[in-house]
């Protein structure tokens, strides 16, 4: 059992450079076990209707609907988690921010939040980049961090990253792949996709990544699941692009539709705005 952990993580010069260099850094047991129940648990009441999933979307695995299985056996992931009390707890917690802070600064916004689950016989997410979903810059300013809620392995579709992959400073072009869920979408052109280097993690387990590394996961063909709860978090310095006539272009106008039909008539870059959440520093829009 991980045992109580401080709010603090003081990151060496080595690991700042290795993410530098890499633009990935994975720190053990970041967090402790009783923050794991919690996110855990939450989960799981959402997918059970024991809890009220109030704006959060929740998205299923379409082949596993196929086979008529419900519940924590089909929901993909949970999004936009960082508004909800429990889900906040690991999207505003201290000792996350603090690790955070020395890599892209104090004032920052979470810009999205995630609980995934891979169910088994949950299908792969092909090779990407975060900053394709994203309006704004810059780059360096941007950072994931993903944890793992269970045990994390090859076997059950740990994310694997793409070392140094973020050095060549562009965004390859995406779409829609087969044997891929609505709106995981892979990249399209030859782009650095190896050596890939796999992720195995441990319950607590963090990896922070840079947005344009390359990286995925694989398939789960265990008879398990494979939790993990994640966020994205830009500066407050950070600013919006336009991104027409980019290889942008095509995910914004998707994302935009996809809103309209939630009901909302809303920008692509309105909508990161929309749903960020200051969480360090002063208040401030991007």
């Amino acid at each position: 059992m991980l045992s109580d952990k401080s709010n603090t993580y003081k990151l060496s010069e080595e690991q700042k450079q290795f993410y530098e260099d890499n633009g990935y850094l994975v720190i053990k047991e970041l967090f402790d076990f009783g923050t794991l129940y919690n996110l855990k648990k939450r989960f799981q009441q959402i997918c059970r209707g024991i809890v009220d999933k109030g704006n959060m979307p929740v998205f299923k695995e379409p082949k596993l609907l196929a086979k008529g299985l419900k519940g924590e056996d089909l929901v993909n992931k949970v999004s936009d988690i960082h508004f909800d009390e429990v889900f906040s707890t690991y999207t505003e917690h201290p000792r996350l921010i603090n690790v955070l802070s020395q890599i892209i600064g104090r004032d920052m916004s979470v810009m999205n939040g995630m609980f995934i689950n891979k169910p088994p016989g949950s299908t792969r997410h092909p090779p990407h980049q975060d900053l394709y979903y994203f309006p704004f810059r810059p780059a360096d300013k941007i950072i994931a961090a993903w944890t793992a809620i269970d045990d994390v392995t090859v076997d059950n579709g740990c994310l694997y990253v793409v070392p140094r992959s973020h050095k060549n400073n562009v965004i390859y072009r995406h779409g829609n792949l087969p044997d891929s869920n609505k709106l995981y979408h892979g990249i399209l052109e030859a782009a650095p996709c190896e050596p890939r280097v796999c992720l195995e993690m441990s319950p607590g387990d963090t990896v922070f990544f840079h947005p344009l590394i390359v990286h995925g996961s694989g398939e789960n063909i265990t008879q398990g699941y494979r939790k993990s709860i994640t966020a994205h978090y830009a500066s407050t310095s950070c600013h919006c692009v336009d991104v027409r006539g980019t290889v942008q272009d095509e995910l914004a106008q998707e994302l935009e539709q996809e809103a309209k039909r939630r009901g909302m008539e809303i920008s692509f870059q309105d909508l990161w705005q929309y749903k960020s959440k200051v969480v360090s520093g002063p208040s401030s829009k991007l």
